[in-house]
């Protein structure tokens, strides 16, 4: 089944955060800033769906206190796409992955998919072929979640919600 509106969790950086990514070299012009994100969590296809999925993940985000968390990328590479990755652990993006989960499966959220990533941001899903390189670090303060529904193929991203999170933990 190929996915068609895949929903998922993200933190997208901050406007002048996502002007500094949308003008590294590698970068997909085409593609535009607002579209940047880090996807912590992904959900389900609301294609095929039950309609009542959505309002219930909705009502479970409502309910979930999350803590702010550092995001900070040090190196570019081309995997199947080419993304901004770091070697260091990310243990607060971690953590708050982990404490986020936990609160949708004790409120019985629907989770078909319910994947993790490791925490990276795509900048050209066509890639480039150019493998990896360090670069200047470049990263924010996550203090909020939202809730995104992509409309593959066609570039775009519906928004279904945000969240703010309290500080630090």
């Amino acid at each position: 089944m190929r996915a068609r509106n895949p929903l998922y969790v993200v933190a997208k950086p901050p406007s002048e955060v996502g002007a500094r990514i949308a003008a590294l070299p590698r970068n997909d012009a085409a593609r535009g800033p607002e579209l940047l994100h880090v996807t912590l969590l992904s959900l389900f296809d609301l294609h095929y769906a039950p309609p009542e999925w959505l309002p219930a993940m909705i009502a479970s985000l409502d309910a979930f206190e999350g803590h702010s968390f550092p995001l900070a990328f040090d190196r570019i590479e081309n995997r199947k796409a080419v993304t901004l990755r770091t070697r260091a652990p990310l243990s607060e993006a971690r953590a708050f992955q982990a404490a986020l989960v936990r609160h949708l499966l004790e409120r019985r959220a629907p989770l078909m998919l319910g994947t993790t990533p490791e925490p990276h941001l795509t900048i050209n899903y066509r890639g480039d072929r150019l493998g990896s390189a360090k670069i200047e670090p470049i990263g924010w303060i996550v203090d909020e979640i939202l809730l995104i529904e992509s409309v593959v193929g066609k570039t775009t991203h519906i928004e279904h919600g945000r969240w703010p999170l309290a500080g630090p933990a």
